[in-house]
């Protein structure tokens, strides 16, 4: 064979193999991607239908206070251990119960699936959709999440939204629900009042004019973790077929609430909601309610510290 059509096949064999590489990763970077056939148009119509996953409750009988709902991904393993283990552990703080509950969307690996289902036996505290788990599907995830508490736990009190790399002082936050005594029409978290769409197509919070073409965001609270009373959750769930989709959860949820005409509100005079790493302290951390950005083994070593100092004085 000459040498020029060997070059030539090896130049073509390496395109192809690199155009398959940049396909697979288009396809984890769509915006949304249902599992079965990528080709359809967005229909928020039947998530509520479509559970792969979910864990029998028994909320008539035992109403939560609160009820957690942690976004998280198929090789999270590890990270939903620690919680299970420290700020999610099931049980009664100031004699109110919360539990704790995993967001997933579907994974295209059997074994992944089949080690989900095991886990979800296990614990009983997995949410499975029926849709392609990637990023720009947390808005699918959290709405999943909505409406599975209105179908399944509208028993409860409250509901909080929050992600897996999260330190969540719940005693805490328990507290300052309870201090704050409104169950009704209540959204609060990291507030942002005037946050704009960032234009930089490199970054992973890209957004383009076409999709959203206004110069600011409606108030909405960071998707770290914001706590809602359950009235909220079903008058999202009225509304969120009525606005367009958006890929950003907690924007989203900002568009429903404007809609809605529900304001965010403070949970306290302090600020308590960290969108970010806060510095550890036994006393910084007895006072806040979210810090952001941990692995599991500081999730614990934080959890375990704060349980150690309850007699010390700050």
């Amino acid at each position: 064979m000459p040498r020029w059509k060997w070059i030539f096949g090896t130049v073509l064999v390496i395109s192809c193999l690199g155009f398959c590489v940049l396909f697979s990763k288009l396809q984890d970077f769509c915006t949304v991607c249902h599992h079965r056939n990528y080709s359809h148009p967005f229909s928020f119509n039947n998530i509520s239908e479509t559970f792969l996953l979910k864990p029998k409750v028994q909320c008539k009988r035992n109403p939560p206070f609160l009820v957690l709902l942690v976004t998280t991904t198929h090789s999270q393993k590890d990270a939903r251990n620690t919680i299970r283990q420290t700020w999610g552990k099931k049980g009664h703080i100031w004699g109110r119960l919360v539990s704790t509950y995993f967001l997933l969307g579907a994974s295209s690996n059997p074994s992944m699936q089949e080690e989900l289902i095991e886990e979800s036996n296990t614990y009983n505290d997995i949410i499975q959709g029926d849709f392609r788990d990637t990023y720009y599907n947390l808005t699918l995830k959290t709405i999943m999440g909505i409406e599975w508490i209105c179908t399944h736990c509208p028993q409860t009190k409250f509901v909080m939204k929050t992600d897996s790399d999260m330190f969540v002082n719940t005693v805490y936050l328990v507290e300052l629900l309870v201090k704050k005594n409104q169950t009704t029409n209540f959204f609060t978290g990291s507030v942002r009042m005037n946050d704009e769409p960032v234009r930089d197509i490199h970054s992973k919070w890209y957004v383009s004019k076409i999709e959203f073409p206004g110069s600011r965001y409606p108030p909405f609270c960071s998707g770290t973790g914001y706590v809602f009373s359950v009235d909220v959750a079903q008058k999202i769930q009225n509304v969120f077929r009525t606005v367009p989709f958006f890929k950003l959860e907690d924007v989203f949820v900002g568009m429903c609430l404007e809609k809605l005409e529900i304001y965010l509100q403070d949970l306290h005079t302090e600020i308590t909601f960290f969108p970010f790493k806060k510095p550890f302290t036994i006393c910084a951390y007895r006072k806040l309610v979210t810090s952001h950005g941990f692995r599991p083994y500081k999730i614990f070593l934080f959890w375990e510290a704060l349980q150690r100092s309850e007699d010390e004085q700050c």
